[in-house]
């Protein structure tokens, strides 16, 4: 078999909850998880774990590197270029946590190959007022060799991001993010 399409080891599920984590499909017999593997699919959980709770600081801070990309393709805009200050885009999750009761991360599929692991994701975020929205989404993370999230690339259906609906710290980082863009 050509060695581009031997396929990869993944996880299934929701690996945010443990007792999911230890659903895992070999689809070969002769690929095994790397350590850099393992630990990348751990970050992976920790980044959902912040996204889903009010640890979204925690999870720009932390998780991303200081020199990280966040680029969401589908609406061209780069929400930290790699060398610039991830502060607008920390302010934005910190401030879109605020917006919701609740937000749930559950991943259908993770893919982990070397220093990058891919995600099948649904999003299921709760307004203050009870209403619920699903969303599906995609996205390819790098680790640097410290296990640091360098490029975040999501693939999410939309429109690009605007101010309207936003606290008034997140317009005013949109609207900073959307010059750097222009």
């Amino acid at each position: 078999m050509d060695a581009r399409y031997t396929p990869l080891l993944y996880y299934e599920g929701d690996i945010t909850q443990p007792e999911e984590l230890a659903i895992v499909k070999e689809e070969t017999v002769s690929t095994k998880l790397t350590a850099e593997e393992k630990r990348n699919l751990e970050v992976v959980k920790e980044w959902a774990k912040a996204w889903d709770t009010d640890a979204a600081a925690r999870m720009v801070d932390e998780i991303y590197a200081d020199t990280t990309e966040v680029f969401t393709p589908l609406q061209n805009v780069y929400w930290v270029r790699r060398g610039k200050s991830k502060e607008n885009f920390r302010t934005v999750e910190v401030e879109e946590q605020k917006r919701f009761k609740s937000r749930k991360m559950n991943f259908v599929t993770a893919v982990a190959r070397g220093d990058t692991v891919a995600v099948e994701v649904a999003v299921t975020r709760t307004t203050k007022q009870g209403e619920s929205r699903e969303e599906w989404s995609a996205a390819f993370l790098k680790f640097d060799k410290d296990g640091k999230i360098v490029s975040d690339h999501t693939f999410m259906a939309g429109p690009r991001p605007s101010k309207e609906g936003r606290t008034p710290a997140a317009a005013a980082a949109i609207e900073k993010i959307l010059e750097d863009n222009s």
